[in-house]
């Protein structure tokens, strides 16, 4: 072998070596990264932790279990027919429970629960008072039904959002519409339940449509009769029949404006007001 070709050997192993030492002491390098970075997230989960417990005795103690903050106080707007015991009892509240752990939300939601409530808000007031605001239905026409409980007859009330309510126990009936020719009444009727049938929303729509013009001073319906799906007819007190359509509920209370209008202006009664057609509206007289 040539000196130069054995020179030229002695190189390439010294490469080798070279390169084999540059690797080991590369990985050697990682690896004490990797240890140095596990240990100084370790060190920081366990301040995190540290922290967060410190934290948390800390509230304990300066808030959820600080006896300042004990509810002493509720107040409950408007009082009505809701008393505080059963507002406490459906809120699940009692005196002394901390302010700082009440979920108000949850509270809303159970008071929403009672049947007359439709809707409910719960504040916080520091140190140690909630105030509550409910919001009450207020039953506008009555229907006969089938009592889920007792299996027999009997009067409930429904609210503008055709809400089932209960007449509440010892109070006398409500002089208030009554729905006849519903078929559904015929069946159970449950109270919380809601009474979804167009012609039903339609009727409601109309009588509070009356209650807002002039027209509740002179006219006060007695019956509502939903036998007919493609119209309503009213009856008031005064034995007057006034036929309605489910739709165009404003353009049908002006006409029957115009013609109790015509009817007082020609001094005669009302008999039957007929508001279904297009065009004309007929009429007749006592």
């Amino acid at each position: 072998m040539s000196r130069q070709t054995r020179a030229r050997s002695r190189q390439k192993q010294i490469n080798i070596l070279h390169t084999n030492t540059r690797q080991r002491h590369s990985q050697k390098q990682v690896m004490q990264a990797v240890a140095w970075c596990g240990a100084a997230l370790a060190i920081i989960v366990a301040v995190g932790v540290g922290v967060h417990l410190g934290c948390a005795l800390l509230l304990k103690q300066v808030l959820y279990t600080n006896p300042r903050y004990a509810l002493s106080e509720i107040d409950i707007e408007p009082r009505g027919h809701f008393s505080d015991h059963l507002v406490r009892q459906a809120a699940g509240l009692e005196m002394g429970q901390n302010l700082w752990t009440l979920d108000l939300p949850k509270i809303a939601k159970d008071l929403e629960k009672l049947p007359y409530v439709s809707n409910a808000r719960v504040e916080r007031h520091f140190p140690d008072r909630i105030s509550i605001f409910i919001h009450e239905r207020v039953p506008v026409v009555r229907i006969d039904g089938i009592d889920s409980d007792l299996g027999t007859r009997a009067t409930f009330y429904l609210d503008r959002d055709c809400v089932v309510l209960k007449p509440r126990e010892g109070e006398p009936e409500q002089a208030m519409p009554e729905i006849v020719g519903l078929t559904d009444a015929r069946r159970e009727v449950e109270p919380g339940k809601v009474l979804d049938q167009p012609s039903l929303r339609s009727a409601l729509q109309i009588l509070d449509a009356i209650d807002h013009t002039k027209l509740h001073t002179t006219i006060d319906i007695r019956t509502i009769d939903l036998s007919d799906p493609l119209s309503i007819t009213m009856t008031t007190t005064d034995d007057l029949s006034i036929t309605f359509r489910p739709d165009f509920i404003d353009q049908q209370l002006f006409r029957l404006k115009q013609a109790s209008d015509y009817a007082e202006n020609m001094q005669r009664t009302l008999h039957t007001i007929d508001l279904t057609p297009d065009r004309n509206v007929p009429i007749t007289f006592n």
